[in-house]
């Protein structure tokens, strides 16, 4: 998945996927932060990965990856 938005400063790339964790920007719109940390715990649980990409001002890139069905 890709988006053309704000991009993620890449000091809180390790801060996404943490429960609650919302950006500073955001803390006056609706959300609780659980998206990005329930989509990777769903994946970790399938032996899965999930790698982002993001410059500041031009956008972030999700790579979902998950093993082949045997």
């Amino acid at each position: 998945m890709r988006d053309n938005g704000k991009g993620i400063e890449e000091e809180r790339l390790t801060e996404i996927f943490k429960r609650f964790y919302r950006e500073p920007e955001v803390a006056d719109q609706d959300g609780v932060g659980i998206g990005l940390y329930l989509a990777r715990e769903i994946v970790m649980k399938e032996r899965g990965f999930i790698e982002v990409r993001s410059k500041t001002g031009k956008g972030t890139t999700f790579y979902v990856n998950l093993p082949a069905a045997q």
